[in-house]
């Protein structure tokens, strides 16, 4: 085995250049599901979207957890991966807003 792209850290062999793709189906739900969590709590807070801002803060929470699951992914995959993802959670929180707001009515 090549050890190009691998690193023995605490008696584990982990891949330095993974990727999201690389993810079990479950990892990448569990990590989109706290990206999203996080965004809406900021979407809440301020009543607007957050913006470039409030990236790093999202960013660093959302590692945070992912270090605490023992998912190991390098953190410009996730920011990566957040920079393409925010505009569906812009419309997702959007959705469940007006959703709220017509079940109110």
């Amino acid at each position: 085995m090549s050890r190009k792209n691998h690193q023995i850290v605490c008696g584990r062999i982990i891949r330095i250049d993974k990727r999201f793709s690389s993810l079990r189906q479950s990892q990448k739900q569990k990590i989109s599901n706290w990206l999203y969590e996080e965004y809406s709590k900021i979407y809440e807070s301020n009543n607007l979207p957050p913006d470039s801002r409030y990236n790093e803060y999202i960013l660093n929470v959302v590692y945070d957890k992912i270090e605490e699951a023992e998912i190991w992914l390098p953190f410009g995959e996730l920011e990566r991966y957040f920079n393409s993802r925010k505009s569906h959670y812009k419309k997702r929180y959007e959705k469940l807003k007006v959703g709220e707001d017509n079940a109110k009515e």
